[in-house]
């Protein structure tokens, strides 16, 4: 018996029952059973014991988006993302998880980069939408182009250390000396899941140089198929903090660091 759950949808905003919305979608690789992290767990997942956490069967993803906004969103975007992340797969199978060229993909921008969109809605609570009206218009309206400049959309390569869902949160970053002099926080939000791994900003730079930014991608029209060239790098996301691409490695090192100081 499907489960029935009420609640406001995440982009429409209507109330009434809700659905389950896959982030990604349930072609793109999400089709297995995932293990969820909550709490201190989810922060520091590199570090807690393969027993911690509960089995998710139907595949990362929550209820969140009424049927119309699920079914509209899968049905204008769905397909041209689910073929550019198996694209993307094939790379990393090709290159065996380590691409050091800029690969040529085909795709529709625009519809991609609006279902990329729809999952941050997802990933976020309620209120993101009441705070971002511009992004539900963009999405609800499958023709429209262009995004405001304070949003900016980044991706590359992930598959190393599991994929993270982050909301909205705010990262401050001193300059090299460490010194008081911080500078201008950086406002985000991340999700991650093979082959792929996105980060949007608000009115901020990006966390890391090495992300690709692909906020262009919503310059194209509904119908326009492109082959581009996209120089996407692999980052690993051991930790659930936005923006944080440490490699184990580093993690353990800079703990077991802090461990002797203590």
């Amino acid at each position: 018996m499907r489960k029935k759950v009420k609640g406001k949808c995440r982009i429409c905003g209507e109330i009434g029952e809700l659905t389950f919305e896959h982030v990604p979608p349930h072609a793109a690789f999400n089709n297995k059973s995932v293990k969820i992290l909550e709490g201190m767990d989810a922060i520091s997942k590199a570090l807690v014991s393969d027993k911690s956490g509960r089995i998710q069967q139907k595949g990362m993803g929550a209820y969140t988006l009424c049927g119309k906004c699920n079914n509209n969103t899968g049905a204008w975007y769905g397909n041209s993302f689910v073929n550019w992340c198996i694209q993307g797969m094939e790379i990393l199978k090709r290159s065996e998880g380590k691409p050091s060229l800029i690969y040529i993909h085909y795709l529709y921008p625009l519809r991609i980069i609006k279902q990329i969109i729809a999952m941050f809605f997802s990933v976020n609570g309620e209120d993101f939408k009441d705070k971002n009206q511009e992004l539900v218009k963009f999405i609800l309206n499958k023709e429209k182009k262009y995004l405001d400049k304070k949003y900016r959309i980044f991706c590359y390569f992930n598959c190393e250390g599991g994929g993270r869902s982050t909301g909205i949160m705010s990262s401050i970053q001193t300059d090299q000396s460490f010194s008081l002099t911080f500078k201008k926080p950086i406002i985000m939000s991340e999700f991650s899941f093979p082959p792929f791994g996105y980060l949007m900003t608000f009115n901020s730079e990006p966390p890391d140089d090495r992300l690709f930014e692909i906020t262009h991608f919503a310059n194209y029209g509904y119908d326009e198929f492109k082959v581009m060239s996209l120089d996407l790098k692999v980052l690993p996301t051991y930790l659930a903090y936005a923006g944080d691409y440490r490699k184990y490695s580093e993690i353990m090192k800079q703990r077991e660091d802090s461990i002797r100081k203590m």
